[in-house]
């Protein structure tokens, strides 16, 4: 079939096996729709394409059928609120890698599908119970996320200071050690 004079191709996403697989539907050409549908598609779904048996589908409604049936578990599941709450800092975890973790996860939620209040409530949930950022939350509760990211900022760069501190006094002892056991004093 050869397109209509002045046919442009829509410009589409590639379809990378991970994202939305709906195609927009422009036309109601159906013959159209089928020739076009292969340019949408990227590495995964040429791959599947390809495979198709000649003559397997019939029109434009059992092909889209087909890749929804074939590529629908693909499509991003919007996460609940209480995910939030089941995050919990490890106890040998930084603080600015629980705070990286808890971030990826809260901008995996719908928008304004929880309140501010209870982003922090949930973070400050996920802390260990003798952690000082969970105390400081507990005495000042922070009231916006803005001041939510400045306590941990403060308290991660506390935390760094204090690894930083370790690794210098390792590597005091290790070098002491060292000279020691060559019987030098």
């Amino acid at each position: 079939m050869k397109p209509p004079k002045k046919f442009t191709p829509p410009k589409f996403t590639s379809y990378d096996g991970k994202s939305d697989p709906m195609m927009s539907l422009w036309n109601r050409d159906e013959a159209l729709m089928c020739k076009v549908f292969p340019s949408s598609l990227g590495e995964t779904g040429l791959q599947w394409f390809d495979r198709l048996a000649t003559g397997s589908t019939h029109g434009w409604k059992q092909l889209s059928e087909e890749f929804l049936a074939r590529f629908v578990s693909n499509t991003k599941i919007s996460k609940e609120p209480d995910t939030l709450f089941g995050l919990r800092k490890e106890q040998e975890e930084t603080l600015r890698n629980y705070a990286r973790r808890y971030w990826e996860e809260y901008n995996d939620l719908e928008e304004n599908v929880c309140s501010e209040q209870m982003v922090v409530m949930s973070f400050k949930h996920g802390l260990r119970p003798k952690s000082k950022l969970r105390q400081s939350l507990t005495k000042r509760p922070a009231t916006a996320l803005k001041d939510l990211r400045a306590k941990i900022e403060q308290h991660a760069c506390l935390e760094d200071d204090q690894i930083s501190i370790k690794v210098a006094s390792a590597e005091q002892i290790t070098r002491y050690k060292k000279r020691t056991d060559r019987g030098e004093h």
